[in-house]
């Protein structure tokens, strides 16, 4: 859904007539807040380099995404600026609280889909592609946003969007995720008559079950490696295991040969690569989170097509808001029925999908499907809305009914805000829409903009913050500040993807603001955003952040902790609280190996950057997995 955060400035007159694979092909509209200017960007060295490389465990060869090679910015060499090995930070439990479904697809996966659905793209080379429409700096937010529409336009059918949820939570697990929380806009893949709200997002839940259901498996493997050279000796032997006479023995034979295949395929991964995986470690777990739209158009796909038809005539505002509700009926129905019984569902559960029966990536397997965990006893995991796209001159308030009825409804609320626009749309975004985290947050210290971007209509901002005086601006700031430190309203801090989009922070991410919010004391967690696009993981994040702010092991521990502790886990409190102690847990356990355990304990690490005349202080976590002032 990234490749609508732009600045609009179509006629609703021209809006019937848009071509959908024009506009998904060029996405060429500057998002408010941004400029198109270069982006000084650094390569990245060949060890970093070669240490994003160790880890790709994945499932299918084919379409393994290629490790970044450069990227936006690296910290520069600092003779006292903190580091922290990179098989640390692999093993580490973390939390991906913050990443996009279409903009952290595998690029021979795109290739494939384009293919199968004879859609076209700038090329079919995976090198080629990379190099011309996902490159790791970009030209202008042009050039950022044209490989959204591309993208968008291979996922709308079942399988598609089911392997690709796969195959991103796959790749999160590889690099150390335990707990994921994919967002994306279900209205932008669902097409009426064909594919519905309901059955786009149960295709992604079955392909992030199926995902959860192998790492865990790769956790208890991970305890066998030993066995890796007797499998072998075993299955080399004469090539194959000792026949039966019986004809149901040998089927039943050839099953545990091809079972005993793939498990030592799965542990020669395990023996060969640095990996996070470990019979000790937290399970993995996901919750979904449905975007809804700031601003569309007719030709960002079939849905929002028909829904324009629908209410032609509508002030577009209003529209935007319309479909908000929609989508948040649609979840709270799926919600509400504890299950997904669609078609494609009900198939997977008796073992007949006709659907995908040819696509090797598409869940048919029954025995996937009888992967239960405790948080599907209760109720599908949907667990949050968004709002994502165009901030100045699409307020959050077109969106109140929509965020009133999720309120409502006991789901949680993430807002993008702050991204592209200053303070007031963080502020908005808490009092009009409920948000209990803010996506990016990046302009909140920005007093300066305050009461310069546009309102509602792309009408002038109201006189309200020019009359401001510059002492007033900078108190609603603080005022601001105090009240997301004092709520732990957390902010989902996207890094590479901020230093690809904004100007501001000239390439460099130490002018990124996440030193300053981490020294109010805000709740932060660091996220990857678009994997993509922005070339980047989790362990890249976490290396970006310590390098750039000097983070001691102790502040880092506390900032993974947020990413748990703000989860939208779909689970009883008490067993997310118990979940949370296991993370804490197996982290300190990681550090001893490493050699981490002398440092100071949390509190102290955590005073020793959170300042002293701050009302409030972190809230850190203590051995019971409780917070504590």
């Amino acid at each position: 859904s990234r490749h609508h955060e732009r600045d609009h400035r179509l006629p609703l007159s021209s809006m019937a007539t848009a071509d959908a694979t024009t506009d998904a092909a060029s996405a060429s509209a500057s998002a408010p807040g941004r400029s198109d200017s270069n982006v000084t960007t650094t390569s990245n060295d060949s060890t970093e380099s070669n240490n994003n490389k160790t880890n790709h465990t994945n499932r299918d060869s084919t379409t393994a995404p290629a490790s970044p090679t450069s990227h936006p910015s690296q910290p520069p060499s600092n003779s006292n600026s903190n580091s922290l090995p990179s098989a640390f930070l692999l093993r580490i439990p973390k939390a991906d609280l913050h990443i996009h479904l279409d903009g952290s697809i595998r690029i021979p996966t795109l290739i494939s889909l384009a293919r199968q659905h004879a859609l076209p793209l700038p090329s079919y080379d995976p090198a080629t592609l990379r190099r011309t429409v996902f490159p790791p700096a970009y030209d202008s937010l042009e050039d950022y946003l044209r490989g959204f529409g591309y993208i968008t336009s291979v996922l709308r059918t079942p399988a598609a969007l089911e392997r690709v949820a796969y195959e991103v939570a796959a790749d999160a697990f590889d690099r150390g995720v335990r707990y994921l929380e994919l967002r994306f806009a279900p209205q932008l893949h669902a097409v009426p008559g064909e594919f519905s709200i309901e059955e786009v997002l149960c295709a992604v839940n079955r392909g992030l079950e199926r995902a959860v259901g192998e790492a865990d498996e790769l956790d208890a493997l991970s305890g066998e490696v030993d066995l890796v050279e007797r499998l072998r000796r075993e299955m080399e032997a004469d090539g194959q295991l000792p026949q039966k006479e019986d004809e149901e023995e040998e089927e039943e034979e050839e099953k545990e040969k091809v079972t005993i295949l793939t498990k030592m395929q799965k542990l020669r991964k395990l023996a060969k690569k640095m990996h996070p995986y470990h019979p000790d470690a937290p399970p993995h777990h996901y919750g979904i989170i449905a975007c809804a739209m700031r601003f569309f158009l007719p030709s960002f796909g079939p849905y929002y097509r028909a829904f324009w038809d629908v209410h032609e005539g509508e002030d577009p505002h209003r529209v935007f808001g319309l479909a908000s509700v929609a989508l948040v009926t649609a979840v709270n129905h799926l919600r509400r029925k504890g299950r997904c019984d669609c078609h494609h569902c009900r198939a997977d559960d008796d073992g007949n999908d006709e659907d995908g029966a040819n696509d090797k990536n598409h869940s048919h397997h029954h025995q996937h499907r009888q992967h239960q965990h405790h948080h599907r006893d209760y109720i599908l995991p949907v667990v949050a809305m968004d709002v994502a796209g165009a901030e100045s001159g699409y307020p959050a308030s077109d969106h109140k009914e929509a965020f009133a009825l999720a309120h409502q409804s006991f789901l949680h609320k993430t807002v993008h805000a702050g991204e592209a626009y200053g303070p007031e749309s963080i502020f908005s975004a808490i009092t009009d829409l409920h948000a209990e985290r803010i996506g990016h947050g990046l302009h909140l210290f920005r007093w300066d903009v305050i009461g310069e971007g546009e309102g509602r209509g792309r009408r002038t901002k109201s006189s309200a913050g020019g009359a401001m005086t510059e002492r007033a601006k900078k108190e609603y700031v603080e005022n601001l500040t105090r009240y997301l430190g004092s709520m732990r309203i957390c902010l989902e801090v996207c890094l590479s993807s901020n230093l690809q989009t904004m100007p501001e922070l000239k390439g460099d991410i130490r002018n990124h603001p996440a030193r300053k919010m981490i020294e109010e004391g805000l709740a932060v967690a660091f996220c990857t955003d678009n994997t993509l696009v922005s070339h980047t993981d989790m362990v890249r994040e976490l290396k970006l952040a310590v390098e750039a702010f000097d983070l001691r092991p102790g502040q880092l521990r506390n900032i993974v902790y947020n990413g748990f502790k703000r989860s939208f886990m779909a689970k009883r409190y008490r067993e997310k609280r118990d979940y949370n102690r296991k993370v804490i847990s197996y982290y300190k356990r990681i550090e001893r190996e490493f050699g981490l355990s002398d440092y100071a304990s949390d509190f102290e690490e955590d005073r020793a950057f959170v300042p002293a005349d701050m009302d409030g202080g972190e809230a850190v976590v203590g051995e019971d997995g409780m917070e504590v002032k």
